[in-house]
């Protein structure tokens, strides 16, 4: 049995993949995990037939430790959405 989390599940990157993964036949449980939104993602999700049971966590009652155990593959395309004040090289500082 194959559980995957996507952390970041509800931004513009995480709902495709989100789908995506849903949809492969390798992932047996799908745990999507964000700071708002994940229960209705996963409610949306919920409604494509495959394999993979689906999950929405979000960090109210311990979400986090429930959405990330025993997890076999974590995806995280979560980040902050950039600043036009900001230059690239200053987001990402090595």
């Amino acid at each position: 049995m194959v559980k995957a989390v996507v952390a970041g599940a509800s931004g513009g990157i995480g709902q495709p993949l989100s789908l995506l993964l849903k949809n492969s036949p390798l992932i047996d449980e799908l745990a999507l995990y964000d700071v708002v939104n994940t229960p209705g993602v996963a409610a949306d999700l919920s409604h494509i037939s495959s394999r993979a049971k689906i999950s929405g966590h979000l960090p109210a009652n311990d979400g986090a430790k429930a959405a990330f155990k025993d997890a076999d593959i974590i995806v995280i395309p979560a980040g902050i959405p950039r600043n036009g004040d900001l230059l690239p090289m200053q987001r990402a500082p090595l």
